[in-house]
Order: structure tokens, then sequence, then C-alpha cells
């Protein structure tokens, strides 16, 4: 048996035999059949799942076993929204890893990244990461980043949201970004760009301001290391499937973090099924970027990497002073309620289109009046298109308001949920609560009214933005617990919900529930050990569970040293 052990845990070993794992408590995420005590597997794929008795009637005499002495097994766990090749990428460079940290420490990191040229792209120091509490203390961070030794050297510091940087002087100089820049901005497009009082730039950039920031940055990337690490870190969480939320823009057939799959793939090291979607405008011609995906389709889809249509971005982030998520009402102390980053009507077209061209669409909404308007715009799909066929979805969804939780199950969209952010912490009470209608902030990420409402609530973790970590995400979301309080006691999620969400109803959001999510005879045998009973012990110790092992396709790709 220990011989055996010590080759199931080798990685990518594959068996040519049948295998028959028992004596475990297995969580299938089957609704219909929730816990087992053996399975068996064949080819890469599950053959039986239940009591050994039944299990053993499918197996041959020459079935290689394994006892895991009451341990759990879990499905390969799914996340329905992650920029995991972009995730991969940060593990290469300097990353703050959205801790919150105080100026003086995130200079002094700083100082040493440059001092040891370590995580430099270049001449410029893009440090990825940086908790978003920190553009609490923007005249401090410009301060520190602005004098003595940092002054010297180009830095961008890369807000842990995706939709926020601070970029010194020396770096916006050699971006070429100055009060003369500015000035040839349209309106809104000006409007990313924080001023001093004098009309310069003060280095708070967002949104698509920042594009400009990046193209001043030295293309420095090691794919092939980013795309490695990324599956280690990936599979050590458990993870399987997920969904790659932005693999490229329609604006181009070419995809870097396409390619990095390929080069899994030619190394046989792609141990993950991978669903991508394409960065689209709704406000643009449907028929042409539709176009663009069944190009890049043909161009990239292999075995464990389709590309399953669009993403779409209604608006940005609701934190001061970000505020570009769309509200329903102005934020407090402002005549604008955000960015709203389509037009209703166009999207109601483009979503259309793209449904009857079987091409999902996925769609990032964080202000209420976000989610109202992209669930309208389904709402239109669905009454011309006349079909349910493709679960469309809705991501990050921070404010939902009470009369459009039933409407996710009555138009078959599914939402994609990072909880992990929904606990009392600075990001969700200090720049949030007093900025907004405290009508809309009792409706901060309330996934228990979804789930009540019949809505399908899909784990995700939007990683690198914060961890992968699904047990983490579910400890959050069963406690809502910080370090400020409880974030509304009333949302919090059972448990039992979250492992389905990010199992069998993650699966669905990528539109593979037939072939993975759970543990069912003809799926795939992606599986996971874990170090203890997460249905049993108390939250804090589910927070802190560790994997074990994590096998993909009947084969372990990861084990813990």
């Amino acid at each position: 048996m220990r011989i055996l052990l010590l080759l199931l845990l080798s990685p990518l070993f594959t068996f040519s035999q049948d295998q028959l794992f028992y004596n475990a408590r297995i969580f299938t995420g089957n609704y219909d059949q929730p816990f087992a005590e053996a399975i068996a597997i064949r080819n890469g794929k599950v053959l039986a799942v239940g009591s050994l008795k039944d299990v053993e009637k499918k197996l041959g005499k020459a079935a290689l076993r394994t006892d895991l002495k009451g341990q759990t097994l879990l499905p390969g766990m799914v996340d329905s929204h992650i920029h995991a090749i972009k995730g991969g990428k940060t593990l290469t460079k300097a990353n703050l890893k959205d801790v919150p940290t105080d100026v003086p420490s995130i200079a002094a990191y700083a100082q040493e990244a440059i001092r040891k040229q370590e995580g430099m792209t270049g001449d410029v120091l893009d440090m990825y990461g940086l908790n978003i509490s920190t553009w609490s203390h923007l005249d401090e961070l410009s301060k520190a980043f602005n004098s003595g030794e940092l002054a010297r050297h180009p830095v961008i510091l890369r807000g842990s949201d995706g939709h926020t940087v601070f970029a010194n002087q020396a770096m916006l100089r050699k971006a070429g970004v100055d009060k003369a820049y500015l000035q040839t901005l349209s309106g809104d497009m000006r409007s990313y760009y924080a001023t001093l009082p004098d009309g310069q730039p003060s280095g708070f950039v967002t949104e698509d301001g920042i594009k400009i920031l990046h193209a001043a940055v030295p293309n420095v990337v090691d794919y092939a290391l980013a795309a490695k690490k990324t599956m280690d870190y990936a599979n050590g969480y458990g993870l399987t499937a997920w969904l790659e939320a932005s693999a490229t823009t329609t604006a181009t057939t070419e995809s870097e973090i396409l390619d990095a799959y390929h080069g899994l793939i030619r190394a046989n090291a792609l141990s993950a099924h991978v669903v991508a979607t394409i960065v689209a405008k709704a406000d643009s011609s449907p028929e042409k970027q539709i176009d663009t995906v069944l190009a890049i389709r043909k161009k990239y889809e292999r075995p464990n990497l389709k590309v399953a249509g669009f993403k779409v971005f209604a608006d940005g982030v609701l934190e001061y002073p970000t505020q570009t998520a769309a509200l329903s009402s102005n934020y407090t102390g402002t005549n604008h309620k955000g960015v709203f980053m389509f037009e209703p009507g166009n999207f109601a077209r483009f979503a259309t289109a793209a449904d009857k061209a079987g091409m999902l669409v996925h769609v990032h909404a964080i202000g209420d009046r976000a989610v109202t308007e992209t669930l309208n715009g389904f709402e239109r799909v669905r009454k011309q298109n006349g079909n349910t066929r493709i679960p469309h979805s809705i991501t990050h969804m921070q404010l939902v308001v009470p009369t459009d939780f039933s409407r996710f199950r009555q138009l078959n969209v599914l939402t994609s949920q990072q909880l992990l952010w929904a606990f009392g912490d600075v990001t969700t009470i200090d720049i949030v609560q007093p900025y907004i209608a405290q009508e809309l902030y009792k409706w901060q990420y309330p996934a228990k009214s979804l789930l009540d409402a019949g809505a399908v609530v899909a784990g995700a973790s939007d990683w690198p933005v914060s961890s992968a970590n699904p047990f983490e995400a579910i400890y959050h979301a069963e406690t809502r617990k910080g370090p400020k309080g409880v974030l509304d006691s009333s949302q919090c999620m059972p448990r039992m919900a979250m492992f389905y969400g990010y199992t069998i109803e993650a699966a669905k959001v990528l539109l593979l529930e037939k072939e993975i999510g759970s543990l069912e005879p003809g799926k795939w045998a992606d599986m996971v050990l874990v170090d203890r009973d997460v249905f049993s012990v108390d939250a804090e110790s589910m927070r802190d569970t560790r994997v074990l092992w994590t096998m993909f396709e009947g084969k372990v790709v990861w084990r813990r040293q």
C-alpha cells in the first residue's frame, strides 16, 4: 500500500488500471447524492460512486485500491471568474499580495525591490497587489514616492481591484502624462485622472486612463514562467477548472494569455479545464466581434481550452475615491452616479446577437444600476430569442437591489460572486458607507437573498485581485466577519451552498456542468483530498484547510510537500 500511495502522489502519474478510493467522506457535488464512501475511476473518468459494496461491483479484480482512512475528498474546485495567467504574472513581479499595509512599509518594500532589482520590469518598478484601502492615504503615498531615492525611479503601484493605479512623477513623465496631455482628452477620459490644484496629474489614475501608463512599461513578461506558476498556485488550492475572464479583446485575434496556455499544452502541463472569454465593447457592432471570437476559437481551441464568448464591462468599481460603479443614485456629496460603460439598448442588441450565435455573455457589474440594466438587456435577449439555452452570467454584483433578486432565476442568468470580499473591513465600510445612499449600502453582496430567490450562486475569486483560495472565500461567505465586524449577518451563506457554489454551480458558468463540477459516472475524475472534514469543523478551522493532493482527469498533478 505504501508503494501505491507513493505512485499515486507522483505528479502527472497516469494510471492504466481502474482505481478505487474507499473509506472516505466524499462530497460529490451532486444534489441527488451529496455524499458517498467510495469512488471508482476508469480512463480518467468517474466509473461509479456510492457505497463500497455498490462501487466494487463495477470493478475488476485488478483495480488499484486506496484506503483513505476517513479523509475528506472533494470534486475539483471550479472558479467562475479569474485572471489566472495574469495572476501567475504577478507572482513573477514585486507583489504586495493585497495585504493592508501602511505607506512607510510600502515605500520600504519598494526601495528594497529597486536595490535588489527583483521584480523590476525594465527600468520600471511595477508593483502589484496594493490593497485599495491605501487610496485613502494618497497624499502620504505621493510624498513617499516623489521624494528621496524613490523619486528617481519610475514606479507604478497597481491597486488590487485591477481598476486603479498610482504613478509617481517619474512614471508620469516617462508616459508623457502631464497637464498639457490631459487637456487633449475628452471629459470622460479626463475624469480618470486625479489632478492637483494647478491642473497637473496627481498620479492616481483609474479605468481606461491606465492604458497610457501600461504602454510606457517595458513589455518584459516571461509568460512560460507565469503559466507554470499559475498551475502550481491554482492546483495547490484544489482548483481544476476556471473561467479565464479576459483572455484578450475583440480588437485582435492575438492573445498572450491563450499563447501561454498553448505553451502548457505543448509541455503536457495544462492541469485544468480552462474556458476563456474575450473582452468586447457592447456599443460596437456585435457581428464583427462575433467573427473575431470565431477566429480566436479556430486559432486557439484545444482539448481543455475553450473560448465560450464575451466579457463585457458595465461599470467600474465602487470604492472612494474611484467611484466608477454605476449607481441608481448620486454618490454622496456629488452630482454623479458613476460610469456606465455601455448604452443599455446597445447592450441588449449585442447580447441578443451573441446569444443567437451560441456565445456566452459574462458581464462585470458592481453598482446596482449596472446590475439592473444588464438584467434588462438579458430580458430582451430572452424575449427575442425565445430560449434560455445559454445561461449568461453577471460577476461581482457588490450592490443588488431587492427588485432584481428573483430576476436571475426568471431569466436564467447566473451569479459569479467573489464573497471573499464580503466582510467588514476598510474596503466595505470606511471607503464605501459614507459615500453612497444607505438604502443601497444595506444591500452590499446580498448573496443569501439571491440564493433564497432561486439564483445560482457560483464561487469566484477574481485572482489576482484577491486570493484564489476557495476555503478562505467560503469562510467569509459563511461568517462575513472581518476586522471591523460582521457585514450584515442576514447575508451569511450556508457552508454547503458554497461548496456547491465552487463545484457544480461554478461549472454551469463555464458551460461545462455535463463534464465537470461533480463526481458522477461519466464525468472527469477531478478530485481534491483535504486535511480535514470541511463540513464538520468550525468556520475558523475550515478557513485553514490545506489541500493534500489534487487530481485532474484521473492523475495527481499537485501534492503538498
